[in-house]
């Protein structure tokens, strides 16, 4: 079963268990991997393969997955639950760690990554971990209904409709490192993350812990060529729950991306109709006036 549900999927090729990051659904924008930790990290792994899996997500009304309940769900759980996804996936490979303290610690012990640590603190920035990772291969994601009003958990699975309020590769247009394009898209990504918080200040060791310390597993490094004996203390916290991530997707810069991605395809599709021999020296696109996109056009190619 997926483990710390994600609210849309992530690319499998930029998340590693044993990876620092800025934000736990934007790997791309700040992250660093201890390759020197690397086989320590490895070795405390532990995986999980599972051929032909089944599941069944909820979404919530903003199109964010919300819960998964297993192939073998609770009945009175799902009842009242209008928005219903059933998943079928080729492979789900999870990752987890045998010790998720050991392989903070490897981390830590890291002196590059130590530094990137120092950095993101000196600039404010919030820090979290990758401990585990849930991927699914192949996925195909349909409508799920209960047959009978609900008298048994038998459902019914249709496709999902074009303009469906679920995430963007589920609709068939999505970025080509997740599958997602077609009537009835396969979908390979991370689905599920064992991502901790990370706190880190720069004091001094006479420095007393304060009362928000409470629940963080503490380490204590020397800062390299301090004139006052610093330290980095770097505290690893508690997992993220499915709903905390899902309130960190942040929806408006999710439509932004999606208009600016409509506005280039039909750049490109202008492209390719400038040099269509059918293409009239009158056309608008050959005189430089091209017409601005209709914005219920970028909301249906979005």
């Amino acid at each position: 079963m997926v483990q710390g549900l994600l609210p849309k999927p992530l690319p499998a090729d930029v998340l590693v268990v044993g990876q620092l990051l800025t934000h736990p659904l934007h790997p791309e924008r700040d992250s660093f991997y201890p390759d020197k930790a690397h086989a320590e990290i490895d070795d405390l792994n532990d995986f999980h393969i599972q051929l032909r899996y089944k599941d069944l997500f909820s979404v919530d009304t903003e199109g964010r997955f919300m819960t998964n309940y297993g192939a073998k769900f609770d009945l009175g759980r799902i009842y009242r639950q209008p928005n219903l996804l059933t998943v079928k996936a080729e492979q789900m490979i999870q990752r987890t760690s045998q010790s998720p303290s050991q392989v903070f610690q490897a981390v830590c012990n890291d002196p590059e990554a130590r530094a990137w640590i120092y950095e993101q603190v000196t600039a404010g920035k919030p820090l979290y971990v990758v401990l585990g990772l849930t991927e699914l291969k192949n996925a195909v994601f349909k409508r799920g209904k209960l047959r009978d009003a609900g008298a048994s958990n038998r459902l019914n699975e249709t496709p999902i409709e074009k303009d469906a309020n679920v995430p963007k590769p589920l609709r068939g247009r999505s970025e080509s490192n997740l599958g997602g394009l077609g009537t009835e898209p396969h979908i390979s990504g991370v689905f599920g993350m064992d991502v901790r918080r990370v706190m880190a200040r720069v004091t001094t060791p006479a420095e007393p812990h304060s009362l928000e310390d409470i629940g963080y597993r503490w380490a204590y490094h020397d800062v390299p060529n301090s004139t006052n004996k610093e330290q980095l203390m770097i505290g690893l916290g508690k997992q993220l729950k499915a709903d905390e991530l899902r309130l960190m997707l942040d929806l408006s810069e999710e439509d932004v991306q999606g208009n600016l991605d409509a506005i280039s395809q039909l750049s490109l599709d202008a492209l390719s109709a400038a040099g269509s021999p059918m293409l009239l020296p009158s056309s608008p696109a050959l005189r430089g006036r091209s017409p601005s996109p209709n914005p219920a056009m970028l909301r249906h190619l979005s």
